[in-house]
């Protein structure tokens, strides 16, 4: 199999969907565990989904321009930067997973 190219914008935001999978299961963990954290989230927007979402949404963008700037995506080549991301959502999937069958 060849390894194909991505465009800077393409493999930066793409980075940056893998970092956002990662950080969304960590919060979704944290709300669990921390009923002051949503209780906090809740106050900001009036439903800590909504707070968790927008904060997905910043973390996604913010990152994705980061990244298409520094080229990372780009360095890495489209094969690293897809596994980077298919990985990011096996780890996530485990980690719910986990969470919810044994705590």
């Amino acid at each position: 199999m060849t390894s194909g190219t991505l465009d800077k914008t393409t493999s930066g935001f793409v980075l940056a969907a893998a970092v956002t999978i990662l950080f969304n299961t960590a919060l979704a963990l944290a709300k669990d565990v921390s009923a002051s954290l949503t209780a906090g989230m809740k106050q900001l927007t009036g439903h800590h989904w909504t707070t968790h979402g927008i904060a997905d949404l910043i973390l996604f963008l913010v990152l994705g321009f980061i990244f298409s700037q520094t080229r990372l995506g780009s360095k890495l080549g489209a094969n690293a930067v897809t596994a980077i991301l298919i990985g990011s959502v096996i780890v996530a999937s485990l980690g719910l997973a986990i969470w919810y069958v044994f705590v």
